[in-house]
């Protein structure tokens, strides 16, 4: 872990706690519900939340799952149109076809400053009364997010559900936002999001939208996300909540034009301030993607300042934390010129605070979202120069700081430079075989990790991306599986080959230089053991958490006694990787399972193999056969920790269970 204790020590064994985990949904947080009137709606009483906010008494950000769950009945779609004419009609007449009519309560439309209105063209008096049509104006475009907020303020349906002009909700498509609103009224959904054929208005394919993404520290979203049903973060504007939660976390803020940024603040805004973001696995709407094609080019004005709105969300909800701005050229040239003041009046952030007992702190997000930030690696113990030994270059990466601008970013080797932080690594991406950190390289403060020799691309934080399993080995490797990167014959630039070759010409060696413990990582650390009961009911549900985790080969989740990690005994501390390498990082270490005379990958069930060979040090896995090379033996018999192969030289290994953290 990084900057923290095992989850065990930090949930503590107290009965208060154990009854409070026993009324929590696992990965949710409370609230309590807005104060009503007996009078509203009092036929759907028996409906509503059991938790009441009462003015000037505090607002429990832990409220049992019993008080949070409701009956939602009605569902009321806002869609922000702007200039969208024969697209906002079919979405329109989608949404009305695909909802029954006593669930759909109204379809609320905001035309963000058309011309002519849309009530003089696509949606007249006929077509607002045939497919329940509010329509809401701005005379004068202030873009979405102002556009969302006018829809949300004036839907009157028990869920909110918004959706962009240009959509095709799929059969059922309501049914997971009343069920899980239902269960949480605190708890925004958000759909499958698959792709829409403009021509026909129809999804294209079977299905198998995206919807998971994380918050990088300059706020902007990457796709990918824990495996389970929980987000951290929100893609764009597709998402449902109830209209109770919209007014009590203040919907949209106010100061924000235009788009961007908007998705950022609600992401963090519902976890730390008592709700919790979903991803509806039977929900589909087939969205229109900007292709760069006519048909899907954008028809509206261009109004605010994305790089502001995004700038607010963080200086919002980030705390300390946002002191990472000024590695971002593009923010702190903004600051620098500006002033601090640059971002506007954020008044609006604190009235919420002050509504909701305050809201949590960023740290205490970070620590939610674990299996993106430790384990995915942007919480990272340390960060490197990585320089090449034989020419004392280091590696440079060749994009800015941030989102990169193409997906792809040039390496190369230059002098070394402590001073340009573009020479700085750290270890990123889930390591599938543990769940915990790492299986690649990232560039520093960039969405970037290596993938070829001169190349890298968008991390898959996820660890499912085979090209960017790279590791620099505690014997100076740099390498992906039995591939290794050393020095081209230029002396000057990388080249990429199988780990043997270099071996043989005594090259590629790397070393890590002027590491350093970044910022982020300290404020984190600082966090968890100053305030540690912020933490504690939390971590006690990460536990509970990982032990439903689904890493690691399926033999080891089924019989996890039956795996093992397998350590030379020669006081190295070198395991076997999942190509049969002896390398001294724990995290590549393999599961494997004895069998019989072989020791089998759990994985794929290949046999380990010394290859026949006099040297010690190299083994492999191949297909299982009765050969001399593939058989070992338990010195001490079974039931022993030491295991040696039966040919010569005889090579003996220490077993430990898997994984080896």
């Amino acid at each position: 872990e990084v900057g923290a204790e095992p989850l065990e020590r930090l949930a503590g064994e107290s009965t208060e706690l154990a009854e409070r985990l026993a009324t929590r949904p696992v990965g949710g947080v409370g609230g309590v519900a807005f104060a009503q009137e007996a009078a509203e709606r009092s036929n759907l009483e028996s409906d509503l939340p059991a938790a009441r906010h009462i003015p000037g008494q505090k607002f429990n950000l832990d409220a049992p799952l019993s008080e949070l769950k409701w009956k939602p009945k009605t569902i009321s779609v806002v869609l922000p149109c702007a200039e969208e004419r024969d697209y906002a009609f079919k979405t329109v007449r989608s949404f009305f076809e695909m909802t029954p009519s006593h669930v759909l309560h109204e379809i609320v439309v905001v035309d963000d400053g058309s011309n002519p209105p849309l009530a003089d063209t696509h949606l007249k008096e006929d077509i607002q009364k045939k497919y329940k049509v509010k329509i809401c104006r701005h005379e004068n475009t202030v873009g979405l997010i102002g556009a969302k907020k006018t829809g949300g303020d004036a839907a009157t349906g028990d869920i909110v559900a918004f959706f962009d002009c240009h959509v095709a909700p799929q059969t059922n498509w309501y049914e997971d936002f009343l069920r899980l609103i239902g269960q949480n009224y605190r708890r925004m959904v958000v759909p499958q999001i698959t792709a829409l054929n403009v021509d026909t208005w129809t999804q294209e394919g079977s299905g198998g939208g995206m919807s998971k993404c994380y918050v990088t520290w300059d706020g902007d979203f990457k796709w990918g996300g824990p495996d389970d049903m929980y987000m951290g973060m929100l893609s764009g504007g597709l998402l449902g909540l109830s209209k109770r939660w919209w007014d009590e976390s203040g919907g949209y803020d106010s100061e924000m034009l235009g788009w961007g940024g908007e998705n950022i603040d609600q992401g963090v805004r519902m976890w730390v301030c008592g709700g919790e973001i979903v991803a509806a696995p039977n929900s589909q709407v087939a969205h229109m993607w900007r292709t760069g094609s006519k048909k899907t080019n954008a028809r509206y004005k261009h109004v605010g300042d994305t790089l502001k709105n995004r700038a607010r969300a963080i200086n919002a909800w980030y705390g300390d934390f946002s002191k990472k701005l000024d590695d971002f050229p593009e923010f702190k040239r903004r600051k620098d010129s500006e002033g601090d003041g640059w971002i506007g009046d954020m008044s609006t952030f604190q009235q919420v605070r002050d509504r909701l007992n305050g809201c949590r702190p960023f740290a205490w997000y970070l620590r939610r979202f674990k299996s993106v930030y430790e384990d995915g690696g942007l919480l990272p113990p340390d960060v490197f120069m990585i320089r090449e030994e034989k020419s004392s270059l280091c590696v440079l990466f060749g994009g800015r700081a941030g989102t990169s601008g193409g997906g792809r970013d040039a390496v190369r080797l230059e002098h070394c430079d402590p001073s340009n932080d573009r020479f700085f690594w750290h270890l990123g991406n889930v390591n599938r075989k543990t769940g915990r950190c790492c299986s690649g390289l990232r560039a520093w403060n960039t969405d970037q990790c290596f993938e070829e020799a001169t190349k890298t691309g968008i991390c898959d934080i996820t660890g499912r991306h085979p090209g960017q399993a790279w590791t620099l080995t505690g014997d100076g490797q740099l390498r992906r599986h039995d591939r290794c990167l050393g020095l081209a014959p230029d002396g000057k630039s990388l080249s990429e080959a199988p780990c043997a070759a270099f071996r043989a010409k005594g090259g590629g060696r790397f070393t890590k230089q002027a590491a350093k413990v970044p910022v982020e990582t300290q404020l984190y650390r600082s966090a968890m053991k100053e305030n540690p009961e912020d933490y504690k009911l939390l971590n006690a549900q990460l536990l509970e958490l990982d032990k439903e985790s689904q890493m690691g080969p399926a033999a080891c989740r089924a019989n996890p006694a039956s795996c093992v990690t397998m350590f030379v005994a020669d006081g190295s501390g070198r395991c076997l990787d999942d190509q049969g390498a002896l390398v001294n990082d724990k995290s590549s270490c393999d599961a494997l399972r004895v069998v019989g005379l072989h020791v089998q990958r759990a994985e794929n069930s290949l046999c380990l193999d010394t290859w026949s060979d006099e040297d010690r040090d190299t083994f492999g896995f191949y297909g299982c056969h009765d050969g001399d090379n593939q058989k070992f033996e338990l010195p001490g018999g079974q039931g022993t920790s030491r295991i040696c192969t039966q040919s010569e030289p005889e090579v003996c290994f220490a077993m430990k269970p898997y994984p080896a953290l």
